[in-house]
């Protein structure tokens, strides 16, 4: 099948404040690249649920991280340090769903407490992934 790189393939949609991603494709195929797209962004997949259409991922957002990297903490500190550090390693856990919905496939964003999830960190990922599956 030939692609037509002049056509986007997923698309950002905003309804009622809740930002998800809607796919050309049907489940097999988006399932597929959207597993693809969170192993080139650099996600960890703890787990993954095909019959559900879930992926359970860390995040470790890079912007955060690269600050936290960047502090002016010495050796001894961030040896003997705990707290917020440590949540910057360790990454936030989100919930990725790819559901079929007719001819086309949406991509919702979930937080760890199992709702949508509109935080700025959940609307990046889905950025991030449109940009990888367009």
């Amino acid at each position: 099948v030939a692609e037509n790189p002049g056509v986007a393939r997923s698309k950002l949609i905003t309804l009622n404040g809740l930002g998800y991603l809607e796919t050309d494709e049907g489940f097999d195929r988006s399932w597929r690249r959207v597993g693809l797209a969170l192993d080139r962004i650099g996600f960890t997949i703890e787990d993954r649920d095909r019959s559900q259409g879930l992926y359970f991922v860390r995040y470790v957002d890079q912007d955060i991280d690269a600050k936290a990297k960047g502090s002016n903490e010495g050796f001894f500190s961030k040896l003997f340090s705990w707290g917020s550090s440590d949540a910057v390693k360790d990454g936030q856990k989100y919930r990725i769903l790819v559901k079929e919905n007719g001819t086309v496939s949406n991509v919702i964003v979930y937080g760890e407490d199992g709702k949508v999830s509109d935080t700025p960190v959940a609307n990046k990922i889905l950025k991030v992934l449109n940009e990888q599956l367009k």
